[in-house]
């Protein structure tokens, strides 16, 4: 019998381990879910997260889309310029 009563008790705590937990509070990542959603979907963090949630919700077209992305690009390459390793070197492209 208390050999019974061990293997239960086993049973549940593996089970406890197992089952996934719901965590309504916060997402794995520590970001809050949306409240007004509802539904379990994550705010986006980003400014391309918030045009793809609008392109994905069809408040943007495809066109809209892809020009303000090419706006970001523009922006960000304004803003942080890429040098490739080797471009400061006048020989480098010879």
């Amino acid at each position: 019998m208390l050999i019974a009563i061990g293997a239960l008790a086993l049973f549940i705590a593996i089970l406890i381990l197992l089952l996934p937990r719901e965590d309504t509070e916060t997402t794995p990542d520590g970001e809050r879910k949306a409240e007004a959603a509802g539904d379990g979907v994550v705010a986006p963090t980003t400014l391309e997260g918030a045009l793809v949630a609008q392109l994905v919700h069809g408040e943007i077209t495809r066109t809209q889309y892809h020009a303000a992305l090419a706006g970001l690009a523009a922006r960000d390459d304004e803003r942080n310029p890429l040098s490739a390793p080797g471009n400061d070197r006048p020989d480098a492209c010879a």
